[in-house]
């Protein structure tokens, strides 16, 4: 559900009892990273070790993570194999599957290309499309600043700490009817870039008649393709087909971070399972001085004495960047493993650069949460890996420094895979948008309300998963359509499934399916219809699974009309 809230009632529920100050924190691990990386690599024809050779690193999306051969169609690989002469270096990496561009890996190939031939350190370009290439161009140039000299995103979403990108030169493009990034995103990294980070070689050029796809314009351009490679675009015979390589290597990251841990008065005397809130705080002087998370946010409201019966994690970000998801997890991981913490009932929440934290943590781990609320948060790519998951976007319609288009474009996103997502947007209100949130008891009764079902759906050591049986469906109460989701085991993978409606009678109503069935997660959309197309009445229905006869799962449905 969409809100747009021009009055806010506030209301504290405070206990009895004075609030309970944390425990400060402190972790230390090494995080370790196997990496194995496809990519294709085109090399000059005249290339010779003797002289540095230019290199351009080229960034697609999840188009080719199931053919590698695709990245052969698109963009600069696309114009080299139709007879583009080139002086330069060209690698295309492929995107692994259910992932973002990892920085890391990235530059682990930068490197082995490095050491492998001749590059020219000085002329590193790098280019990406859509929104998870282009975001992958924009995240390596800021978690490894000045290593490129030129950056070309096209179609990303905004990016944060734009100013460690150093002084390359950027172009940025992107099309005024995209609908899956909005151009705001565009025009604000151009005006972070000119305005605060003081970059004066930077343009941007924003297509009217153009939606997300504006690369097949772009690199037909040829003062652009100057531009980039350095060198004038001239066409010849086809070019010979790239050779497909594997960068194969461990990457391992040693890491301390300090965290308030804040724990519910009965804790100790308690053997039961507690939710877990984790919450991320912003920019500013808690980078430095942890004690300044204490000073707002559920933290604050958590030591004035705000009833509480969660456990809450506080990490501090370790130095002025961007949160890291898996540093963040290793951390979760760790709380999980040392205290009574309730699986079903894991909450991320966080505001500004945190609210950006809270989506890159949640799509880097989709199944996790119980609820994620990021709160005047940049947009992320991939969100629809969130359609598991309960969602609750806050932002002000007057935030000047992270525009609020990026929250309704995650909020349409979501809700085109039907995702349990709601959308406030305070009117009238700027970049603060948490304190009128986590003030208020509403957000936090629906928040502690909220249970993350995939829990009982246990992964085995071969990637199977254990329990079959049904997920909540979305919308319930229907009106009369909803979404009804399952999940096949292993034990029951390739068994004949049949999923039934009955009425409250124990009538089958509907027969939605009955075929067998592969291991993993299944929807199907029930639009209120009978077996002979009729329209069933408002009241109460149930969905039941059945394997080999026997009933092995139901849930009640409320149909309202």
């Amino acid at each position: 559900m969409k809100f747009i809230l021009k009055t806010i009632s506030i209301i504290l529920l405070f206990s009895l009892s004075f609030g309970s100050e944390p425990n400060y924190g402190n972790f230390s691990t090494t995080i370790v990273k196997n990496i194995d990386l496809n990519y294709l690599l085109y090399i000059p024809e005249g290339y010779t070790p003797s002289e540095a050779w230019p290199l351009v690193l080229f960034l697609t999306g999840s188009e080719g993570t199931d053919d590698i051969n695709f990245i052969r169609s698109v963009g600069l690989p696309a114009l080299i194999e139709d007879g583009l002469e080139y002086d330069f270096f060209l690698v295309a990496p492929q995107l692994p599957e259910n992932t973002h561009w990892d920085p890391d890996a990235i530059m682990a190939l930068m490197d082995q290309l490095g050491d492998l031939y001749h590059i020219d350190d000085a002329h590193l370009s790098v280019t990406g499309i859509g929104d998870i290439g282009g975001f992958g161009a924009w995240e390596s140039s800021v978690s490894y600043p000045s290593t490129f000299s030129k950056i070309a995103p096209m179609g990303a979403p905004a990016c944060t700490e734009i100013c460690r990108i150093g002084s390359p030169s950027v172009k940025i493009f992107h099309g005024f009817l995209d609908d899956k990034v909005p151009v705001e995103d565009a025009e604000n990294m151009f005006f972070e870039l000119d305005y605060y980070c003081g970059n004066d070689n930077l343009e941007i050029t924003v297509y009217d008649s153009l939606a997300h796809n504006v690369w097949d314009h772009v690199y037909t351009d040829d003062q652009f393709l100057e531009w980039l490679t350095g060198s004038s675009p001239s066409y010849g015979a086809n070019s010979p087909p790239p050779q497909s390589l594997t960068l194969s290597t461990t990457i391992s990251n040693s890491i301390e971070d300090n965290y308030l841990l804040y724990l519910p008065v009965g804790y100790t005397e308690s053997n039961s399972a507690w939710p877990l809130v984790i919450f991320l705080h912003g920019s500013g002087s808690a980078i430095t001085n942890i004690d300044e998370i204490r000073n707002g946010g559920p933290p604050l409201l958590y030591e004035q004495g705000m009833d509480t019966d969660f456990i809450m994690l506080c990490p501090q970000l370790y130095d002025d960047v961007h949160w890291d998801p898996d540093r963040i997890h290793v951390l979760t991981q760790e709380i999980i493993s040392q205290y009574l913490v309730d699986p079903s009932r894991i909450y991320l929440t966080g505001l500004s650069r945190g609210g950006f934290g809270t989506w890159e943590y949640s799509v880097s781990y989709p199944n996790m949460f119980a609820a994620v609320v990021p709160i005047s948060a940049r947009d992320i790519p991939d969100v629809e890996r969130l359609e598991n998951t309960n969602v609750w976007i806050f932002h002000g319609d007057q935030d000047t420094g992270v525009p609020w288009q990026g929250a309704e474009f995650m909020y349409n996103r979501l809700n085109e895979v039907e995702a349990n997502v709601n959308l406030t947007l305070y009117e009238g209100v700027g970049h603060n948008a948490w304190d009128l949130t986590y003030n208020s008891e509403s957000f936090w009764t629906w928040l502690l309300q909220q249970q993350n079902e995939l829990v009982s759906v246990v992964v085995t050591e071969s990637g199977f998963i254990q329990d079959s049986g049904f997920l909540h469906n979305f919308p319930n109460p229907s009106n009369p359509s909803t979404t009804i989701k399952w999940v096949i085991s292993e034990t029951h993978h390739g068994d004949n499934i049949r999923i039934e409606i009955m009425n409250i009678l124990g009538q089958k109503v509907k027969t939605l399916v009955n075929k067998p069935m592969i291991i993993g997660i299944h929807k199907m959309k029930w639009n209120g219809s009978t077996d002979s197309d009729s329209n069933i009445s408002s009241g109460t229905y149930f969905i039941r699974m059945i394997v080999g006869g026997k009933v092995i799962d139901s849930k009640k449905i409320n149909v309202i009309k």
